[in-house]
């Protein structure tokens, strides 16, 4: 989305302009080259969170902004914003919670360390 034209005549992009459905976002996403399912695509997710749709399938996005790359409107998926809305609304997976919680009380998202010990399991999203 442009905004009016500056004094100078010139013409910014707006902060995060919004999906213009174009799809290019899609080829360069590691998500949706996997899965091939729109709904996980960074079109599809930000339809999604357009439409104010609550869902766990937020927490499938890598968060590697690879669509802002090609988006010729730069638009931003914003993943983080979008997950603490659904935190905040109380949706959101097992492993994220552990992992919130893991974080809040041991500073880590794996959980108590002994020093040099190397996790058992990855706790994410």
């Amino acid at each position: 989305m442009l905004t009016e034209p500056t004094a100078d005549g010139s013409v910014e992009l707006a902060e995060n302009p919004p999906c213009i459905e174009c799809g290019l976002c899609r080829e360069v996403c590691p998500l949706f080259a996997v899965l091939r399912q729109e709904h996980l695509s960074p079109r599809g997710l930000a339809l999604l969170a357009e439409r104010e749709v609550a869902s766990v399938v937020f927490y499938q996005c890598t968060l590697c902004r690879a669509c802002k790359e090609v988006c010729p409107v730069g638009h931003d998926p914003d993943g983080e914003r979008v997950r603490a809305r659904l935190v905040a609304r109380g949706v959101e997976t097992e492993a994220n919670r552990a992992m919130i919680e893991n974080i809040r009380k041991y500073g880590n998202p794996f959980g108590p360390l002994k020093e040099g010990e190397i996790p058992k399991t990855l706790t994410c999203c």
